[in-house]
């Protein structure tokens, strides 16, 4: 079984949460630039429906922006997911400081030495 100190698995949770606040930031700036085609998209829509393009063009541009509106849904989705689990990181974090993380600074930061262990589980 390999072991791992809870000072460890404190530096790894803070890691996922950073990393997966990165990956919610990301998603986020995608989401607002798709946003912004996504606009730009039914504005040139009514643009040529107002010039009186044929129903083919018409149907092209309705394509493209049923495209764009379906990667925007993705991308939040996506953004929702990294904030889910951003969240999750954060409270696993500070749940295991809040059992643990007083215990192991008080012993890290104690004025003398660590016992040895071999003296103690050893006794005969």
């Amino acid at each position: 079984m390999a072991e791992i100190t809870y000072s460890q698995i404190q530096e790894n949770l803070v890691q996922l949460a950073v990393a997966t606040a990165v990956e919610e930031a990301a998603a986020r700036d995608r989401f607002e630039r798709l946003n912004t085609k996504v606009v730009e998209a039914e504005r040139n829509y009514h643009a040529i429906e107002r010039l009186g393009f044929d129903p083919l063009t018409l149907n092209d541009f309705q394509q493209v922006g049923g495209a764009l509106v379906g990667q925007a849904r993705a991308v939040a989705a996506a953004a929702n997911c990294a904030i889910e689990l951003n969240g999750m990181a954060r409270a696993a974090g500070l749940a295991i400081e809040r059992r643990h993380g007083g215990f192991d600074r008080a012993v890290a930061s104690a004025p003398v030495p660590a016992a040895n262990r071999e003296a103690y589980n050893n006794r005969m």
